[in-house]
């Protein structure tokens, strides 16, 4: 296993788990959990999409 199939494989564990997080959030009616957990599933979605995009870019890919 490559290190970026490493940090994309964690990138999306934890994006998973923030998104599950707001499920939890919201059956706990806890808005601002929820939100801080949506923000961070973003974050780190759209963070291993830039590194998708940079791997295509430099070949790696």
């Amino acid at each position: 296993m490559t290190t970026y199939q490493k940090i994309s494989l964690t990138l999306a564990i934890l994006s998973a788990f923030s998104f599950a997080g707001v499920g939890f959030a919201v059956a706990e009616r806890n808005g601002l959990m929820a939100l801080i957990f949506i923000i961070l599933g973003v974050i780190l979605a759209g963070t291993g999409f830039i590194l998708k995009r940079r791997a295509r870019k430099n070949g790696t890919l």
